[in-house]
C-alpha cells in the first residue's frame, strides 16, 4: 500500500480522532499524537498532574483498534509481576512442573496498555517491560510469545530521578508529552457538564483492523526521507549537541525512531516522503526534562521558520541582492550629485562660505530639476502620494545655502509651490529630506549621460532583475509547497502560524525590495534623454 493509493486515509484518520476525542476537551493534540504512536507501534509518555484524563485517552485510544485488548494499571512501591502480567498456574505447577502465567486479561495479550504511576515499579516489572517493549515478545514458562502491543502509554506527575536505574526503560518512551489542566473558561465549563464517557460510538468501518495495521507499517517504512529532510535532522542534531551539550543526551535508537515517526506521519498525510513539517514532531521525542524540554521548543521553533521551507537562506539572497542595489545607487548618487564648494567670497558668517555648483546642471529655461535617487513621499501627511523630481527656479537654488552645521538647509519654494527642506551629508551633496525626516539623495540632471557610463549599471541592474525574478519563484515554489503541507493531522495551528509568519516577512521585504529595483530601468534611461 503506497502513500498516494490512499487519499481517503488521512480524512479517516481524522475523523477518527474527532470521534475518539468527543468530550475530551483540549486534549484533541495529545490524542492525535498518541493515535500516530499507536500506528507507528512506538510507547509514549505523559507528564502530568493527577486528574487530567490521562487514563481516559488510552482508554478511547483502544476502540482505535477493531476489537482490541486493553490493559490498565495503577503502579505502586507494592505491585507485583502478577498483577501486570498475570498470576502463576497452580494447576499447571502441580501437574507439569512449570511456571506459567495465567495471561490472558493482562498485559502479555493486549494491544493497548496504560501503566499509571510508571517509575513506582519495582525492578521485577520494569525489566520485564523493558522487553516486552524491546522485543515485542514474553516468555512464559519455557516457551516464547509474541505479544500483540501496539501502543504502551505510561504515565507519571514526575521525570525518573536521575541514577534510578530507569534510563533505559524511559529512553523507549519515543513521545513524551505535557499535560495540563483544561485552561479555557468554555472548556472548563463543558467539562463540568459532560459526563465523562469512557468509550464512545464509532462509525462502521472506522476503527483500524489487524490486517491495516500490518500493512500499514511495511507502507511506513517504504515512505522517502528527502535529503533536503535528512539535511535539516542533521543540523537538528548539531544545534542540539551545541546547545544542550551534557544536559539532554539523545540517542541514535531514539533519533532513528523518530524519523520512523516522521514517515508515519507523512503516511498518514497522504504523502510519499517526509515533508519539514514532519520534523516538528521531534520537539515531542527528543527532551529529556523540563529545562531541556523548553530549549528543545525553542530549537525546533527555529529550524521551521528558519531552515525548514529555505526561508533564512532565501533571506540572505534577498540581503545580497539589496547591498548590490545599495551599491548601485551609491554610485549613481556619487556620479550625479549636487555638490556645495567653498564660495571664492567669504561674508565671516557661520556656514555661508558653502553654495551648490550648478555648472554641471542642464537648464529648462530658468529651471533646474533635481531628480530623487528614489521616488519619496515628502509630505507625511501624504505617505501615499510619491515624488519623482524637484523643480526649482535656478536664482533661487544657486542663492541656496546652508546654515548651522551643514545638515538644514532653508525651505525652499512658498506655501502654494510646496515646501522641501533641503540638506547636505557629510560629503556636502545636497539631500531632501522626506516625510519622515530621512535623507534622499538628489540628483542632479545634466546633458544626456553617454551611455558609456550608463551601460554598466543597466547591466547591474538587468541582472539584479533577473536573480530577483528567480529569488521571487523560489519563494512561490515553497510557499506552494507549504500550502500543500500544512493540512496536517499531527501538527498544531500555532506551529503552522510560525511557518507562515516567516513566509509572510521575507515575501512582504521582497516585494519592498521588487518595487524600489522595478523603477531603476526607467530611471536610468532619463539620464540618457
Amino acid at each position: 500500500m503506497r502513500p498516494h493509493s490512499h487519499g481517503a486515509l488521512p480524512e479517516r484518520i481524522n475523523r477518527l480522532v474527532s470521534a475518539l476525542g468527543e468530550g475530551l476537551y483540549e486534549r484533541q493534540e495529545v490524542l492525535r499524537l498518541c493515535l500516530l504512536a499507536a500506528l507507528s507501534g512506538e510507547s509514549v509518555f505523559l507528564l502530568g498532574p493527577p486528574g487530567i484524563a490521562k487514563s481516559l485517552i488510552a482508554r478511547r485510544l483502544k476502540q482505535a483498534f477493531h476489537e482490541a485488548r486493553h490493559f490498565e494499571y495503577l503502579m505502586t512501591r507494592f505491585s507485583t509481576p502478577e498483577e501486570v502480567f498475570g498470576p502463576l498456574s497452580i494447576q499447571a505447577l502441580k501437574e507439569e512442573g512449570k511456571y506459567l502465567r495465567l495471561t490472558r486479561g493482562y498485559l502479555p495479550e493486549s494491544e493497548v496498555v496504560f501503566l499509571d504511576e510508571i517509575w513506582k515499579a519495582g525492578p521485577a516489572i520494569l525489566n520485564t517491560l523493558l522487553t516486552a517493549i524491546n522485543e515485542r515478545q514474553f516468555r512464559n514458562g519455557d516457551a516464547q510469545h509474541s505479544i500483540p502491543l501496539r501502543l504502551l502509554v505510561t504515565a507519571s506527575n514526575e521525570l525518573p530521578a536521575p541514577d534510578s536505574g530507569l534510563e533505559a526503560l524511559y529512553d523507549r518512551m519515543l513521545l513524551r508529552l505535557w499535560l495540563d489542566r483544561v485552561q479555557e473558561k468554555s472548556n472548563f465549563r463543558a467539562l463540568l457538564a459532560s459526563e465523562g464517557q469512557a468509550e464512545v460510538k464509532l462509525a462502521p468501518g472506522l476503527a483500524i483492523t489487524s490486517e491495516e495495521y500490518d500493512a500499514w507499517q511495511s507502507a511506513i517504512d517504504a515512505v522517502v526521507l528527502p535529503d533536503s529532510c535528512f539535511d535539516l535532522i542533521y543540523q537538528l542534531r548539531q544545534r542540539i549537541e551545541s546547545q544542550l551539550e551534557g544536559r539532554c543526551y539523545v540517542s541514535d535508537r531514539r533519533w532513528k525512531k523518530a524519523v520512523r515517526l516522521a514517515k508515519a506521519s507523512a503516511f498518514f498525510n497522504g504523502r510519499a516522503e517526509v515533508a519539514p513539517l514532519d520534523l516538528l514532531l521531534f520537539k515531542e521525542c527528543l527532551w529529556h526534562d523540563g529545562e531541556s524540554r523548553q530549549a528543545l521548543l525553542d530549537i525546533v521553533d527555529e529550524s521551521a521558520r528558519l531552515h525548514g521551507y529555505g526561508q533564512l537562506a532565501m533571506t540572505r539572497q534577498l540581503h545580497g541582492l539589496q547591498e548590490q542595489l545599495g551599491q548601485l545607487e551609491k554610485e549613481v548618487a556619487r556620479r550625479f550629485a549636487c555638490r556645495a564648494q567653498q564660495r571664492k567670497q567669504w561674508f565671516g558668517r557661520r556656514g555661508r562660505g558653502l553654495a551648490l555648483d550648478l555648472s554641471r546642471a542642464r537648464y529648462f529655461g530658468k529651471q533646474v530639476h533635481l531628480h530623487l535617487l528614489h521616488p519619496a513621499a515628502l509630505e507625511a501627511e501624504e505617505p501615499a502620494l510619491l515624488t519623482e523630481t524637484l523643480v526649482f527656479e535656478r536664482a533661487t537654488l544657486a542663492h541656496w545655502h546652508p546654515v548651522g552645521e551643514h545638515t538644514l538647509g532653508w525651505r525652499l519654494g512658498s506655501p502654494k509651490e510646496g515646501h522641501f527642506e533641503l540638506t547636505l551629508n557629510d560629503e556636502h551633496e545636497l539631500q531632501v529630506l522626506d516625510g519622515q525626516r530621512a535623507p534622499v539623495p538628489l540628483l542632479l540632471v545634466e546633458a544626456p549621460v553617454a551611455l558609456s557610463v550608463l551601460a554598466p549599471w543597466q547591466e547591474r541592474v538587468a541582472e539584479l532583475l533577473r536573480q530577483t525574478q528567480v529569488l521571487q519563484q523560489s519563494l512561490r515554489r515553497q510557499r506552494l509547497l507549504f500550502e500543500l503541507h500544512q493540512q496536517h493531522l499531527f501538527v498544531g495551528h500555532e506551529w503552522l502560524q510560525k511557518v507562515e509568519s516567516s513566509f509572510f516577512v521575507l515575501a512582504r521585504d521582497l516585494e519592498l525590495f521588487a518595487t524600489r529595483l522595478d523603477g531603476w530601468p526607467v530611471r536610468l534611461a532619463r539620464l540618457a534623454e
